[in-house]
This record gives C-alpha cells, structure tokens and sequence, in this order.
C-alpha cells in the first residue's frame, strides 16, 4: 500500500483526525500534509527513541508513531479517542511495513 493511501485510508478512518502526515525514516515527506511535515519532524525528533508520542493541547491532540522505516503523524480533535487513534495509527504503520 503507498503512503498516499494508506493515510487517506487512517483519515477516513479515524473521524476525530484532521490531518496527518507520514515521514521516511530520512524525516522526507513521503505522504500527507506539507504543513505538518516540519512540526512532525521535530516532534520526533524531541521524543528521542520514543517509539510512540502523544501530545495533547487546548486544540486537540497530536499521535504520533514510528516503526524502523517510516513514522505517522496524526493531528485530531479534543473528542478523539486515544487508544482507538493510537491502534489505528499503529495498524496502519504496520500495514506500511508490510506487515500482515
């Protein structure tokens, strides 16, 4: 599955998600919104060898998960159901893996 749509398949999904992005372990874009691409990037980044990263704010929440060659980077509304977002987002990090 390429990155385009297995993160069209997560925001369709996943109903509280507004936006995402999926980064190449190299952090390059590989799919998903170019604003979030630089924030996703230092989230990452800041979360050290954290393999996954939730961050919640006043305006919703961030999910974020990473595998060996790629990483996810979901935004969603306060209303967002963590573990559920958190599964989906790992299901389709898996699936980009080649996971079955």
């Amino acid at each position: 599955m390429s990155p385009e749509r297995a993160l069209d398949r997560l925001l369709t999904m996943a109903v509280d998600a507004r936006d995402g992005v999926v980064l190449g372990v190299d952090g390059r874009r590989l799919a998903g919104s170019r604003a979030l691409a630089a924030p996703a990037r230092e989230l990452l980044e800041r979360a050290g060898d954290a393999p996954e990263v939730e961050v919640a704010t006043g305006r919703g929440t961030v999910f974020a998960a990473r595998s060996e060659r790629r990483a996810i980077v979901v935004v969603a509304a306060r209303t967002a159901l963590p573990a559920a977002l958190r599964y989906d987002v790992h299901m389709t990090l898996r699936e980009l893996d080649g996971a079955r």
